[in-house]
C-alpha cells in the first residue's frame, strides 16, 4: 500500500473520528445519553473507524522513517495497547445493575444495560446499609452498605462497601451507587481482560512519554537545544517594574495557598471538588508560573492576566465558603486527576498567549525570526500540556474504574478531554503534516486548541452536562 494513502487513510480517519465525537456530544444532549450510546458508542461503524485509524496509523509508521526513532514507535505502540484493551471491553464486558434489600433472597444475577439478566458464580446477600452525613444532617457524606457473600463452594463471608471502595471477586466488580431506606443500588462491571490490557497501555503510554523526553533523537531534544541557543523574546518593561510584578504574584501565590489549606483543613478534601475550587487552584498555578517563567516576559505577563482573572471568578463564585462534598468526590484520586488536568489546561492557556502575542507582533513589524523563535517555545509546552493532560485522563479513567466500574464511559466531559487531547496531538506531527511546521500555522493552531480546551472545561458544564458538571 503507498505511504500517501496510509497518510491520507490515517489522518482523515482521524479528523472523521473528531467530527464523529463532536457529533456525539450534541446527539447526547438533545436526544438523550441513551441514543448517543446506542447509535454511535455502541456502534460497530464506530468501532470499526477506530480500528481503521490505528492499522493505518500503524502501517503508515512503518513504512516511514518513524518506525527508526524508537521513542515515538515506542509511543505509538503504547496508544495502539490502550485502544485494543479497549476494543476487547467493546467485545466481552458486561456491566448493570444489581438491587438489594434487607430480608430479601440471596441474589446470583444482576440486570445488564441491554436489559438481559447475567448470572454471576455467587449470591450476594444485603445485611445492613446505611448513609452517613455530614454534621447538618441532610448531606451525604459516604454510603455504606455490609454483604454476605455466599460461594457455591467455601465459607460464608462479610463484606464492606462504600464510595469508592469496590467489592472485586472472580472477575466481578461491585460498586454501591445509592442507598434508599433498607435497599441499595449496586453497578456491576465484569470486564476480566480490558480493564488490564488498558492499564497497561496505560503504563507503557507513561513510559513512552518518559522515553521521549530523555532520549536523545527525539524532536523534543531538538527543540530544546534550539530554545536554549535562541533564548526568551522578552516584552518592553521596565526592569523595576517587572520584579514589582513577580513580587506582587508571589504574594498572591502564598496568600491563596494558605486560603486553600484552610479550605482543606475544613472540608477534608483537597480543594479542587467543586468549579469556584479549581479556579482558585489555577490562579495558585499561575502565579507561580509567573516566577517559573519570569525570563520570558511574554508568558509571565500571560501567567499574571490569566491568574488574576481566574481569582476574581473564584472569589466571586464564594470559594470561601465550605460545602459538603459529594461521596464520590472523597478519594486521594480526584486532586490527582484534576491537577494534572489543570496544569495541563494551563500550559494550553500560555500556548494561546505565546501565539495571540506573536501574531499581533508579527502583524505590526513583520519580524518573521522572532515568529519561529516563539514558536520553537510553543512547541516545547505543547509536550508537557500533552504529557500532563494524557496522564489526566489515564487518573480518571482509573477513578472511574474504582467509583463506576468502568474506566470509559462516554460522558461529554470525557469525550471532549478526549477531543482535546486528539486536537493537541496534532500540531506534533510537522513531517506528516508539513504545514503544521510553519509558524503562522502552529500559532494558529494553538488558539484552536485553546478554544478546544476552553470549551471541555466550561462549555460541557453549562451546554452539555453530565457526570463532570459539578465541576
Amino acid at each position: 500500500m503507498k505511504v500517501n494513502l496510509l497518510k491520507y487513510l490515517s489522518f482523515g480517519s482521524l479528523a472523521l473520528l473528531l467530527v464523529v465525537l463532536v457529533a456525539s456530544t450534541l446527539v447526547g444532549t438533545v436526544w438523550g445519553a441513551a441514543v448517543a450510546h446506542e447509535y454511535i458508542y455502541s456502534s460497530p461503524l464506530f468501532a470499526a473507524l477506530w480500528a481503521v485509524m490505528l492499522v493505518s496509523s500503524l502501517l503508515y509508521i512503518f513504512k516511514t522513517p518513524m518506525r527508526r526513532v524508537a521513542a515515538s514507535l515506542f509511543l505509538h505502540l503504547a496508544f495502539a495497547v490502550v485502544l485494543v484493551g479497549a476494543f476487547v471491553t467493546y467485545c466481552t464486558a458486561e456491566r448493570g445493575r444489581l438491587n438489594l434489600c434487607k430480608e430479601a433472597a440471596p441474589a446470583s444475577m444482576f440486570v445488564t444495560d441491554e436489559g438481559s439478566l447475567a448470572k454471576f458464580p455467587f449470591r450476594l446477600l444485603l445485611k445492613d446499609c446505611r448513609v452517613e452525613y455530614y454534621e447538618d444532617g441532610v448531606s451525604p457524606r459516604d454510603y455504606v452498605a455490609t454483604l454476605a457473600v455466599l460461594p457455591a463452594v467455601g465459607d460464608v463471608s462479610s463484606v464492606s462497601l462504600s464510595m469508592n471502595n469496590v467489592y472485586d471477586r472472580a472477575g466481578y466488580r461491585f460498586c454501591l451507587s445509592s442507598v434508599d431506606d433498607d435497599c441499595v443500588t449496586l453497578l456491576v462491571s465484569h470486564d476480566p481482560w480490558g480493564v488490564p490490557i488498558s492499564y497497561a497501555g496505560y503504563l507503557l503510554t507513561v513510559i513512552g512519554f518518559i522515553f521521549l523526553f530523555v532520549a536523545r533523537n527525539t524532536q523534543k531534544r531538538v527543540l530544546m537545544q534550539r530554545l536554549v541557543a535562541i533564548g526568551y523574546p522578552r516584552i518592553n518593561m521596565p526592569s523595576f517594574h517587572w520584579w514589582q510584578l513577580v513580587a506582587i504574584s508571589m504574594l498572591l501565590f502564598v496568600v491563596i495557598g494558605y486560603l486553600g489549606i484552610l479550605r482543606w483543613a475544613d472540608s477534608g478534601v483537597f480543594p479542587v471538588s467543586n468549579s469556584a475550587e479549581v479556579m482558585m487552584f489555577i490562579a495558585w498555578c499561575a502565579f507561580f508560573a509567573v516566577f517559573f517563567f519570569r525570563t520570558n516576559r511574554t508568558l509571565a505577563f500571560g501567567a499574571f492576566v490569566l491568574a488574576l482573572i481566574c481569582a476574581i471568578v473564584s472569589f466571586s463564585s464564594g470559594v470561601g465558603a465550605s460545602g459538603p462534598v459529594q461521596p464520590v468526590l472523597r478519594t486521594p484520586l480526584l486532586p490527582m486527576h484534576v491537577i494534572t488536568i489543570i496544569l495541563s489546561y494551563v500550559f494550553i492557556g500560555l500556548l494561546a498567549v505565546n501565539a495571540l502575542v506573536s501574531l499581533v507582533v508579527y502583524w505590526f513589524n513583520k519580524d518573521y525570526r522572532r515568529l519561529e523563535n516563539t514558536a520553537v517555545s510553543g512547541r516545547v509546552m505543547l509536550y508537557y500540556a500533552t504529557w500532563l493532560l494524557v496522564a489526566g485522563i489515564f487518573l480518571g479513567a482509573a477513578w472511574a474504574n474504582i467509583s463506576w466500574g468502568r474506566y470509559w464511559g462516554w460522558d461529554p466531559k470525557e469525550v471532549w478531554a478526549l477531543i482535546t487531547l486528539l486536537v493537541c496531538s496534532a500540531g506534533f506531527h510537522t513531517r506528516s503534516l508539513p504545514f503544521m511546521a510553519r509558524p503562522l500555522v502552529f500559532h494558529a493552531f494553538c488558539l484552536v486548541a485553546f478554544l478546544v480546551m476552553l470549551f471541555t472545561f466550561f462549555g460541557v458544564n453549562y451546554l452539555l452536562g453530565g457526570l463532570h458538571s459539578y465541576a
